[in-house]
């Protein structure tokens, strides 16, 4: 090969960018929680979630004030969201290409790694996907870079970049904290035997980047009152049915992306081999990564997201490594052509892995959100929704939410099921009484879906959610939705003055039932001409009602209104098809 780094790291850009547009327009929905922190703190809210008790939601802090940031110069948040992580993802791509260029490392081996990176599902649909891993990886290569410096050139002159980059990874995820620990003991170990450069290795990777924590967790428990974020309350619990959870996600990882990984083991194997005090640094961080993952139990989003950080020592490992081989001609066009076949035959066989997949299906979010843009004009800012998908309907909406599924609750969390720790991962918590409590106008699983999870169990069997909530089929153009309205909420259910009831004409139910349509900002009830709708009102005063009003189009109907076992029912049935919007009953006296 001829090529020189600034024409590879271009030839990477065109890798990185097919990837990107072959996985766009992928966005995640746990991305959107982020974007609703920082809607919220851009509008003066703080980082906050609702109005009220604070909750710390989110467990990406750095990433969150990275795209407010971009958010202030007026760019939408979800393209600030993929801006910051493909310039993240390109950083990754340069600071590699960038730190190699002057090294005696054969540049073949440089551009193989990197190509191997570029065309890893894992590294284009997280740089395009919302969350904070392209940031992650990126600090945590600067960081590789800088240890490499220390052990391999013996180079302490920029040691305190070192730990800004161990601080700002820090403040990007809690677990970042980690390769504090790591990188400062790992470096503390070998330089045991100098003193001056104990003292700077200890300022440096454990005094400085320990400040960066205790700044976050004094602002945490100044602002929160915890020293804990919510995630973890949610995601964390060591259990057996977890550890054999994370193991085999690794496990799939390892194997999904083979190429780079076996590779990037065997390179290791021989650095390992030859005492190479770099290659012991790399195993430490794999194997504390690797443990940390399996013991957390994996991860639920497409494409290995927590294994990115093991590709990038990989990375270094193939680097490094590959050195140890046997030479490799590289000139030779037969092995350069076989090289090219080799990442092409890779990246086809990576796209059709079912965790790759995912990420070209998974397009629900944009439906919710497209769903919560449609009850933010339909209803009151007051509006109370209970939901699941704690990302796409919230931040679109921008209602008052609450997350049934507890990350973004202060009660949930603190009061988890007694087998928390044997379900699906971040979606074991609920409480259906606590929920019942907070009296939401409205209820959706998933974006409108059936009752599920752990709360849709319980929700299930709960008498005030069955007496109190109707399924509603509801129908935007080519979009439907079953949502669980509450008869009683303040906001979407039954007006009642104590001598009329307004009541909207969804809550009418048929054996055959049709559905209502958001139209014009209204949600309308279609009635088809000669099927019975009926409705039961509960605690209401024993007296005789008249319907005083209807508001609709070709509204024409025969009504029946009876008390029954305590209950009102109204049954009407309509002389030709129309559209109930709603209906007045006045009490007779």
């Amino acid at each position: 090969m001829r090529l020189g780094y600034l024409s590879f790291f271009f030839i990477a850009v065109i890798l990185f960018s097919l990837g990107c547009f072959y996985y766009y327009p992928f966005f995640s929905d746990d991305s959107l929680i982020s974007l609703r922190y920082a809607q919220r703190f851009m509008e003066g809210k703080g980082l906050t979630w609702n109005d009220g008790h604070p909750v710390e939601g989110y467990s990406n802090l750095l990433w969150v004030l990275g795209v407010s940031a971009l958010s202030k110069l007026g760019m939408d948040l979800i393209l600030a969201a993929r801006v910051l992580g493909v310039l993240c993802s390109l950083g990754i791509l340069g600071s590699i290409l960038y730190y190699f260029r002057n090294k005696s490392i054969q540049k073949e081996y440089v551009f193989l790694a990197v190509a191997l990176l570029a065309t890893t599902p894992c590294f284009t649909v997280w740089a395009i996907g919302g969350l904070e891993q392209p940031l992650y990886v990126l600090l945590l290569t600067l960081i590789l870079i800088e240890v490499s410096k220390i052990i391999n050139d013996n180079n302490f002159k920029s040691i305190y970049l070192l730990a800004l980059w161990l601080g700002l990874l820090a403040l990007t995820r809690p677990d970042g904290f980690l390769f504090t620990l790591l990188t400062s003991a790992f470096l503390l170990v070998t330089a045991r035997k100098n003193k001056d450069q104990l003292i700077k290795i200890g300022l440096a990777t454990a005094v400085i980047p320990s400040l960066f924590l205790l700044g976050q967790l004094a602002f945490r428990y100044s602002f929160y009152g915890e020293l804990v974020p919510n995630t973890a309350l949610v995601k964390v619990k060591v259990t057996i049915h977890h550890i054999l959870r994370g193991g085999f996600y690794n496990f799939k990882a390892f194997f999904s992306t083979l190429l780079l990984s076996g590779l990037g083991l065997i390179s290791l194997y021989h650095l390992l081999k030859n005492k190479s005090l770099f290659g012991c640094y790399l195993l430490l961080l794999t194997a504390a990564w690797a443990g940390y993952v399996t013991l957390v139990g994996g991860d639920i989003f497409p494409a290995f997201r927590h294994y990115y950080v093991v590709l990038i020592l990989f990375v270094f490992s193939v680097i490094f490594g590959l050195s140890y081989f046997k030479k490799i001609n590289f000139a030779s066009k037969k092995i350069s052509l076989g090289i090219v076949l080799l990442l092409i035959i890779n990246g086809f066989i990576q796209s059709r892995i079912p965790d790759n997949e995912r990420a070209v299906d998974e397009r629900w979010e944009f439906r919710g959100m497209k769903l919560g843009e449609t009850l933010k004009k339909t209803f009151p800012n007051q509006t109370l929704v209970a939901v699941t998908a704690a990302g796409c309907i919230p931040y679109s909406s921008e209602l008052p939410i609450v997350d049934m599924l507890g990350l973004n609750d202060y009660y949930i969390p603190r009061h988890p099921p007694k087998n928390f720790g044997n379900g699906s991962l971040a979606h074991e918590l609920g409480d259906a009484n606590y929920v019942m409590n907070r009296n939401p106008d409205l209820i959706i699983f998933h974006i409108g879906g059936e009752l599920n999870f752990n709360i849709g169990d319980q929700l299930k069997i709960n008498k005030i959610f069955n007496s109190n909530y109707i399924k509603v089929k509801t129908k935007e153009k080519d979009q439907e939705y079953s949502l669980f309205f509450n008869k009683y909420g303040k906001n979407t259910g039954i007006k009642n003055t104590g001598n009329q009831l307004t009541i909207p004409g969804y809550f009418f139910q048929a054996e055959s039932d049709t559905a209502s349509l958001f139209a014009n900002h209204k949600l309308i009830k279609t009635m088809n001409k000669g099927n019975s709708y009926t409705l039961s009102i509960d605690n209401l005063p024993s007296s005789n009602w008249k319907i005083a009003d209807s508001e609709g189009k070709n509204v024409d109907f025969d009504a029946d209104i009876q008390i029954k076992n305590g209950q009102l029912i109204i049954e009407i049935t309509p002389k030709n098809n129309m559209f109930l919007e709603s209906l007045v009953l006045e009490r007779e006296y």
